[in-house]
């Protein structure tokens, strides 16, 4: 099975780097732009999906619905609160800085043990047949326990050579007996 892993287009918080967690920041108009082309590079390269699945947060569920219409995929979105972005307590609409200690329990932050074992609940949720081709729109931190999760804990939480980057593909090709193979393709 191949995952295509999209993390929504920039918002003003990101911008301005801002912790968002939960908060329902919409996607600016830089991030309209990220995602509309990148939903035009994917249907040039004729991707079509079996199933999209979308965290409920404006930001990723818009992403999901622009590749959605210029892809041609002509299913419901599955809208899915566990691939919500991770909870950040707290820490939600502060600027982040390199210092902050997000495990500090005293911010109320989702673990990222925590974060791991919900995206791993999420996929379990799901059954994929072997040829399925699944779009998981979602936000950075949630997608990079998805793809934890997806790589077997072979890739860490923290590994920046598998990136996710907005405004891009993160595909992940899972094959039983297989290591899975990371590319990103824009």
């Amino acid at each position: 099975m191949v995952f295509y892993l999209v993390r929504h287009g920039q918002t003003d918080w990101n911008n301005e780097g801002k912790i968002q967690g939960h908060s329902d920041i919409p996607m600016n108009e830089t991030g309209l732009k990220q995602i509309n082309k990148l939903a035009d590079n994917m249907a040039k390269a004729n991707l079509h999906f079996d199933r999209i699945i979308s965290s409920p947060l404006c930001r990723a569920r818009n992403t999901a619905e622009i590749i959605a219409e210029k892809t041609g995929f002509d299913k419901e979105i599955i809208i899915d609160e566990m691939f919500i972005e991770r909870y950040c307590g707290l820490l939600e609409g502060v600027l982040w800085y390199p210092e902050l200690d997000m495990s500090d329990p005293k911010y109320r932050v989702e673990t990222i043990e925590e974060l791991c074992k919900r995206a791993e609940k999420a996929l379990g949720r799901y059954t994929f047949s072997k040829d399925e081709k699944v779009l998981i729109v979602s936000h950075g931190g949630t997608l990079a326990a998805v793809r934890t999760v997806l790589s077997d804990y072979k890739v860490g939480f923290h590994d920046h050579s598998v990136p996710i980057i907005q405004g891009n593909v993160l595909c992940c090709i899972k094959e039983e007996g297989k290591e899975t193979q990371f590319y990103n393709m824009f």
